[in-house]
């Protein structure tokens, strides 16, 4: 470990060197600023996954006042630099890199503070990062992006737009072994065969088109009972399945360059015409048993207008009032014709003939050299949700992985349900709808989220805020950016910290030298706070259970996207005291009876122990707001005192 340190103490001393040149002694350097080059704009959305960073990103902004001989402080420095520029990429809108910038300073920290244990400025300095991670992530979830929404897919529809694939030479007797083939099938969708249509036959069969129909036709396992019941239902050709494997090949989550969404993909006017909601929570566009409800009806609707179903595909691409216009300017009223006269953009001049080419490959795929084993049908249930509840909560509760539970659930865009979805419902593996029911319904409030939100009113103060939420003036302030002087307005929206949201503070018998200039999160006083490797075997729960705490604090403190671990990943832990029997310096228990005005805050004083602690020893009770009476499980220990 000292020789890894060593070679990063090396190159981190290599950098402040070549940024002070005139360093020649072991004093604190002074503080050096660069001023930075514009930087170019990206939306978030468009982050490409392989996208270079650009240059100006590596450039300091500022160092810090270092000693250059003391590796602590270089090894803070280093860790400093790398979240300045996750900063940095953050503010670019590089979100997934960002976070891996502010792990890697994190990991940093806690390697130094392995070979330097006793060093309180590491100690310090890893509560600050953690606290600064965390302070960036609620000012993302207030500016509504967050670190953590729903990704995007290619939508397989934006393919189309520049395939060439008419004219071309067909072989009179493929054509022929085609028109058989559809002969021997029952369609009930009319399947023309002609040039444009053996064009994309050939396009899907040999070429650029083969892997995508691949993967549409296996993905195409996991919904296709579901959408052919519907299309069923709503009275419209089974065969329609197909369109939207042009679309979106299966694909929930797929967006396209015109920002048209989910596996049928309704641009946003449309999807609200056919009731799919649109919230800054959820996107019912990607509820795949929704939209194709929605597909199905608007459909049938374009039948009805159209009188045809080629000209109905047709007005579903690129939308009715153009199909109308293309027909009155040419006096037709046949899609063929409109195809030959180039009276419709080139994507739905290719639209209909590609539907076709899948319909006639995805009913008989073996034949055009297509071995597809489709994914097993999903087994669905629905439960209502009306209140704002985190999936990471939902996930732990009913035991199963958040990563299967936001598979589910590609409509919610956010880590929480939405707080004011009153008809909302939440997508479960069929089987689990009693364990949630159990699990869920009667969890309180302060369980279900590990934020809370507060509408300023006429009246309210900091103070009186965090007295009712139980919470301190300190922690509002530094959730919601408030400053030194903080002043409420009416009607904004503020952030309440709740269990699992504030990370852990470390502690020891010595102080820093001095005081950092830089906010630092409360955590739990009599809190033990080190990392811990996973071991073969281990899961959140018996994590938290061996430390004492909550799988929904490691999931915070750690910045957890799934409760699947992988083995040699260190984590970051705070172990509280455990209870005891009576003995010389047992751990005592005792039942708080809260009096008129009291706030967790001021329990937590009087004790000598955090909100924090107290929370996680009530895990059971909803403490958001404070009656007198109530009654509160209190552990005192040696680790008070």
């Amino acid at each position: 470990m000292r020789d890894v340190l060593l070679v990063r103490l090396t190159r981190i001393l290599v950098l402040t060197v070549a940024v002070v040149p005139a360093c020649t002694k072991a004093v604190p350097t002074q503080v050096v600023k660069v001023a930075p080059a514009p930087l170019p704009q990206m939306e978030q959305h468009a982050e490409p996954l392989n996208a270079a960073i650009p240059a100006e990103l590596s450039k300091i902004v500022e160092l810090p006042k270092t000693t250059v001989g003391d590796p602590i402080d270089l090894m803070i420095l280093e860790a400093q630099l790398q979240f300045e520029r996750g900063e940095n990429l953050y503010k670019q809108g590089f979100l997934q890199r960002a976070k891996q910038e502010f792990d890697g300073a994190v990991d940093l920290v806690l390697e130094a503070a392995q070979t330097f244990p006793k060093d309180a400025r590491l100690q310090h300095e890893l509560t600050d990062l953690v606290a600064r991670v965390n302070a960036m992530e609620l000012a993302a979830l207030r500016q509504e992006e967050g670190l953590t929404d729903q990704k995007e897919e290619h939508a397989a529809i934006d393919d189309l737009q520049h395939v060439e694939t008419f004219p071309a030479l067909i072989d009179p007797k493929l054509k022929k072994e085609i028109e058989e083939d559809v002969k021997e099938i029952t369609h009930d969708l009319p399947i023309e065969i002609n040039d444009r249509v053996l064009g994309f036959l050939n396009y899907y069969h040999n070429g650029r088109g083969r892997g995508a129909i691949e993967v549409g036709l296996q993905r195409a396992g996991r919904y296709q009972p579901m959408i052919e019941r519907i299309l069923k239902e709503e009275g419209v050709p089974l065969d329609l399945v197909y369109l939207c494997q042009a679309e979106s090949a299966f694909q929930p989550r797929a967006v396209s360059r015109a920002q048209a969404k989910g596996m049928w993909q309704f641009i946003s006017s449309r999807g609200k015409e056919y009731g799919l909601r649109q919230t800054w929570w959820i996107d019912e566009r990607s509820d795949p048993e929704k939209s194709t409800r929605a597909a199905a009806r608007h459909l049938k609707d374009l039948y009805r207008e159209f009188g045809d179903w080629y000209l109905a595909m047709a007005a579903y691409n690129s939308g009715p009032v153009r199909v109308h216009r293309a027909l009155e300017r040419t006096g037709t009223d046949n899609f063929w014709t409109l195809a030959e006269k180039r009276a419709l953009p080139r994507e739905t001049i290719n639209y209909v003939p590609t539907v076709l080419a899948l319909t006639i490959i995805g009913k008989n795929p073996e034949k055009y050299g297509f071995q597809i084993t489709p994914a097993a049908p999903l087994q669905t249930e629905r439960v209502r949700v009306d209140k704002a509840t985190d999936l990471r909560v939902i996930a732990e509760a009913i035991d199963l992985p958040v990563e299967e539970l936001r598979e589910l659930n590609t409509h919610v865009l956010r880590w929480t349900t939405p707080p004011d979805g009153l008809d909302f419902s939440l997508i479960l593996p069929k089987g689990y709808a009693d364990k949630f029911n159990k699990q869920i319904a009667s969890l309180p409030d302060s369980k279900r989220v590990l934020f809370r939100e507060h509408i300023v009113r006429k009246g309210d103060t900091i103070g009186g805020i965090a007295k009712k939420y139980g919470t301190t003036v300190s922690q509002l302030v530094q959730a919601n950016n408030l400053g030194k002087t903080p002043v409420l307005k009416l009607g904004r929206s503020l952030i309440i910290p709740m269990s699992g949201l504030t990370p852990p503070q470390l502690t020891s018998r010595t102080q820093p030298s001095a005081p950092s200039n830089r906010r630092t999160a409360a955590a739990p006083s009599n809190a033990h706070v080190t990392s811990y490797i996973v071991q073969p075997g281990d899961t959140l729960s018996k994590i938290a259970a061996q430390f004492n705490t909550t799988v929904e604090k490691l999931t915070s403190w750690n910045h957890l996207s799934s409760t699947r671990l992988t083995v040699g990943t260190r984590l970051i832990v705070a172990s509280q005291p455990q209870a005891a029997s009576a003995g010389p310096g047992a751990i005592q228990k005792v039942i708080h009876q809260v009096r008129q005005g009291e706030t967790l805050d001021q329990i937590a004083t009087t004790y000598k122990t955090s909100v924090d602690a107290i929370l996680s020893w009530n895990e059971s009770e909803d403490l958001s707001v404070l009656h007198p009476g109530d009654r509160i499980t209190i552990f005192l220990g040696d680790n008070n005192n």
